[in-house]
């Protein structure tokens, strides 16, 4: 599955338990709004479990506003709607006893039981006025800043920031849903989004629209209330799970989470909320983009303007320790004004998110006031439908007097309007950009479709192609022309609008390219005598924009080099192309320049890739090449058991050695190592091998004549820096007698048995390496020495004795001596594995750097 995708999971999973929450929220919503009044109530408020608008008969009784109420005639109250569920039953005036609990100064909790009659319960003006603000307040507040906080992660999956704003969002709605108990599907819902609501609020402070600097200076400090506000989030979620499942984690951490809550988690929230407007303020004057600037200054204050008399409220509530609602603590007009001012932080929101930058509205600013209202008027009309179909259809599903059919019919109906009505909105809206903004509406379009289409485009042709007729059709320009350049010229690469391809080009010399040249559009009026075009250009220059017929020529700049060209003719209607024109056209000339640059890019890496390509499969024919000259079969010798191998440390190496049947049963033993590794040490050790081969048929027993002359042969065949050390030996069966030159290689080691001891020989008679010095400079002196029975001759090259550890240190050669002292009543076989898997050991995984090669000789 796409990473796309997998962003849809959780955001599904979100949406579902919001509406599945929403729909237990709007089932109670007669109760809780008072919709079907009985001509008795209680005269009281309640409120989250206590009781809050007191009438002077509830005064009277002895009930105070903030009383816990636990009982009602005997039966438990635990949530709001178990007592709204009791209100809509009273029928008469008889006295109803309510069970409270109310903590003294002292702050011990007392429990007492009050009987208060019910009132008279009259419609009034204020009644429709009430049901009005509840609604507002419990109903349309979080509806409005979840549907929000959805539809903007839904356009915008991938935008942390989109999360960060639904979950604000999701916790500011919680503020309304109140009163549901812990362990139910709403209860779970509020308590979850409203611990995250402080944590959202700071880190969406932090981020939007760009990283705060001070963050980028200090990232650690957000760290401190990440953790401090994500145990608050933990706690919560411990305690729901306790209610559901009555798995008591909870218990044990009683009194460190009654801190928290009381002191550590109260502060850690109200600072949180409180660096949430400062951090808006702060960035609203520091940040560089003007746009940005006026966003976060609209977003700071509108949201400041909510927040402020609820903070005001709070903090009187605070200090008096009033208790109960809010009309219970300030006078009604207030309480209304706070939750009134409480709307327009979702609001604020969603014009600066939604209208300014979840929209990807970033190049073609709207400052229209007709057309905000336009716009925006649909959407609040679709909104209002919406809410008032759901709110009759919940209303009818509500009512138990109903035909279940009649129900099933509304519904469906009611989904089928609500589609339709978005249907229709979409479509005034779009008539609303066409009518007040022209082809503002497609051009916004090219921008969402070439951001989303370019990503993914690697091919130029089909590019330019993209480019031009989106460019053409949105802004009915008839003629447009992308020249791309081609050494000091720029010529036509794709075109539309032409009856055949422009034949022109521009030099970068010319007097238009000098003026785009630093990133900056240029308008053509070609039929004005006096412009610019016709007193600075050349003929040629004039001709090809006439070709061209260019009203506008656009720069496509990659890494600040001039790239192409984008020639506009004049639009059908005639009209200058305007300042939004070119910003958006600007945009879009700096995203097909980078298009350009990823598909340039692309090609050179599959060029890459396949040149990469043969040059392994090159490698490996040379690999195989190779292989091929070392010594294919052992031939069997009378008297001697041998064995050669050799491990390169890249694909080719240049190290060699050899086993050669001569004349007269002799038997030849050769070692070498070329300078270098790779391609060029093994074309020389190939050149060894041919020049051995060759001059040992000539040289016979003279080994160091037939030296000089392959030192001849490889000197005149290779360049001053390659050489080679060599060892070649020539052994008689018969006599045992083994001749040999060493020519500046290390030399080998004869371990021979002397008394019980062994004794080490070093065959190191010969002279300097092949290769290196001219002819005349190198003279050789060969050895001899007879062999008896049970001798170890071993040679190797110095990628045994050097192999290296992780460390960085050699394995040397006293080490792989001691190797092959151990070794020394093995076969040959055995001596060669052993050592070289000692040299492996000591390596211990380390990368091997040179090629490493060993020959063992064991007379028997």
């Amino acid at each position: 599955m796409k990473k796309k995708l997998l962003v849809y999971i959780p955001l599904l999973l979100i949406f579902a338990f919001a509406m599945a929450a929403l729909w237990v929220h709007y089932s109670n919503i007669v109760g809780r709004l008072n919709l079907d009044p009985k001509p008795y109530r209680i005269p009281f408020g309640y409120f989250n479990g206590t009781a809050t608008n007191l009438t002077d008969a509830a005064r009277a009784a002895g009930i105070r506003a903030g009383d816990k109420i636990v009982s009602i005639n005997g039966k438990p109250i635990t949530t709001d709607n178990d007592f709204y569920r009791f209100s809509l039953e009273i029928t008469s005036a008889d006295p109803i006893a309510f069970g409270i609990e109310r903590k003294t100064e002292g702050k011990a909790t007392v429990t007492n039981e009050i009987k208060v009659s019910p009132i008279a319960f009259v419609v009034s003006p204020g009644y429709y006025g009430g049901i009005l603000m509840n609604f507002l307040f419990v109903y349309f507040l979080p509806t409005f800043c979840i549907l929000l906080g959805l539809w903007v992660v839904f356009m915008r999956p991938n935008d942390y920031q989109a999360w960060l704003l639904l979950f604000l969002l999701c916790g500011l709605g919680t503020f309304a849903l109140e009163g549901y108990a812990s362990g139910t599907l709403v209860g779970v819902f509020r308590r979850f989004f409203f611990n995250s609501f402080a944590l959202s609020m700071l880190l969406f402070a932090i981020y939007f629209p760009e990283r705060w600097t001070v963050d980028k200076k200090i990232p650690w400090a957000k760290w401190i209330f990440i953790i401090l506000l994500g145990f608050q989030i933990i706690l919560g979620l411990l305690d729901q799970v306790k209610v559901i499942l009555g798995v008591n984690i909870i218990d044990y951490l009683e009194s460190p989470m009654l801190f928290y809550n009381n002191y550590l988690g109260a502060l850690a929230n109200m600072i949180a909320i409180g660096f949430f407007f400062a951090i808006l303020s702060h960035k609203a004057f520091t940040v560089k983009n003007s746009d940005s600037r006026r966003r976060l200054k609209m977003m700071a204050f509108g949201t400041t303007l909510a927040m402020t008399p609820t903070f005001a409220l709070i903090l009187y509530a605070t200090l008096s320790r009033a208790k109960g609602s809010f009309f219970d603590i300030v006078p009604g007009w207030f309480a209304i004004f706070t939750l009134l001012m409480l709307l327009l932080f979702p609001l604020t929101m969603a014009y600066v998110i939604v209208v300014q930058r979840a929209m990807n509205v970033s190049v073609v600013v709207r400052q229209g006031l007709q057309y905000a209202l336009a716009k925006n008027g649909v959407i609040v009309v679709q909104v209002l439908l919406s809410v008032g179909i759901i709110f009759a259809a919940v209303s009818l599903v509500s009512s138990a007097g109903t035909n279940n059919w009649l129900k099933v019919l509304f519904i469906s109906a009611g989904i089928a309007v609500n589609i339709l009505i978005g249907k229709i909105a979409a479509r005034i809206k779009l008539w609303t950009d066409k009518k007040f903004f022209r082809e503002a509406y497609d051009a916004e379009q090219i921008l969402t479709d070439l951001s989303e289409d370019v990503r993914t485009m690697v091919e130029t042709e089909p590019l330019l192609e993209m480019v031009s007729n989106k460019i053409s059709e949105s802004l009915h320009v008839p003629q447009v022309a992308l020249l791309l350049r081609n050494g000091s010229v720029f010529q036509p690469a794709h075109a539309v609008g032409y009856d055949t391809m422009p034949s022109v080009f521009l030099d970068e010399t010319d007097r238009s390219i000098e003026k785009i040249s630093n990133n900056e559009s240029l308008v053509i009026y070609q039929d004005v005598v006096d412009y610019w075009v016709n007193e600075e250009i050349q003929t040629v220059e004039k001709e090809a924009l006439e070709k061209l017929n260019s009203q506008l020529l656009l720069p496509i700049g990659i890494k600040n080099e001039l790239a192409g060209v984008i020639s506009l003719s004049p639009k059908l209607s005639e009209e200058p192309f305007s300042p939004n024109d070119l910003r958006l056209l600007k945009s879009v000339a700096s995203q097909t320049g980078l298009a350009l640059e990823n598909s340039r890019l692309t090609a050179t890496i599959a060029q890459e890739a396949a040149q990469k390509e043969r040059l392994n499969r090159e490698l490996e024919i040379a690999r195989e090449v190779q292989e091929r000259l070392f010594p294919q079969e052992k031939p069997e010798i009378e008297g001697l058991d041998y064995h050669g191998t050799c491990r390169t440390a890249l694909d080719v190496g240049g190290d060699y050695y050899d086993f050669l049947e001569l004349e007269g049963g002799k038997f030849g033993i050769a070692i070498g190592d070329i300078s270098g590794k790779g391609i060029g040490a093994s074309l020389m050790m190939a050149s060894l091998q041919a020049s051995l081969r060759g001059q040992s048929m000539h040289y016979k027993d003279d080994l160091a004549g037939m030296m000089v002359r392959i030192n001849s042969l490889l000197y005149d065949a290779s360049t001053s820096n390659r050489f080679a050390t060599f060892f070649y030996s020539q052994y008689d069966p018969k006599t045992r007698n083994l001749i040999y030159v060493t020519a500046g290689h290390d030399p080998p080691y004869l371990l021979r048995k002397k008394g019980g001891e062994l004794e080490i020989i070093k065959l190191e008679k010969g002279g300097a390496v092949v290769g290196m010095l001219p002819p005349m400079l190198v003279t050789y002196e060969q050895g001899e020495i007879t062999l008896e029975s049970g001798d170890l001759i071993v040679s190797s090259t110095d990628g045994i004795t050097e192999a290296m550890n992780p460390n960085d240190e050699e394995w040397g050669e006293p080490a792989m001596l001691e190797e092959i002292k151990k070794a020394y009543g093995m076969s040959a076989v055995e001596v060669a594995e052993h050592v070289t898997s000692k040299a492996d050991e000591f390596v211990n995984g380390a990368k091997q750097h040179d090629d490493m090669t060993m020959i063992v000789v064991r007379v028997i």
